[in-house]
């Protein structure tokens, strides 16, 4: 593939991408919000549920919520084949969706020895959606290799 097809490909996928945030927000701040949302990477603003971030406060335990950072990201990754998924974020917010998809059969004490599993398939990421619609969104990235040889 040419550079300048590659590039072209890249301004299209950063494009798609413009919902996501332009920075994320930790769950302990979206608490003390009145109306919590963040703005978009096109600057646009976007706001959470109320109810998704009592929800998640509750669940997850106090000490992580400052560093448990929304929206979480999920990122169709078209370089791992059809229908994959990963999650953009830390351990702890993987764990969550993980926990989350396993009905609660993961507890918080787990963590510390849990081996994360990166990839989620397109069903997973549908009931995550389902579950959370305001606290996770999706974003789109392939793997680009530049081929010196054009």
């Amino acid at each position: 593939m040419s550079r300048i097809i590659e590039r072209m490909l890249e301004n299209d996928i950063d494009t798609a991408n413009d919902h996501l945030p332009a920075k994320k927000k930790s769950l302990e701040s979206l608490t003390q919000e009145d109306a919590p949302s963040y703005h978009t990477r096109s600057g646009e603003l976007s706001r959470f549920l109320v109810e998704e971030i009592e929800h998640l406060a509750k669940d997850i335990p106090r000490g992580f919520h400052p560093t448990f950072m929304l929206p979480i990201i999920m990122l169709r990754r078209m370089d791992l084949g059809r229908g994959i998924y990963t999650i953009a974020g830390s351990k702890t917010e993987l764990f969550f969706i993980h926990r989350t998809l396993s009905n609660g059969t993961l507890e918080w004490i787990d963590l510390p020895n849990w081996r994360p599993i990166e990839r989620l398939a397109r069903p997973q990421v549908q009931m995550i959606r389902r579950m959370l619609p305001s606290t996770t969104c999706l974003g789109f990235t392939i793997s680009i290799r530049f081929d010196d040889t054009s």
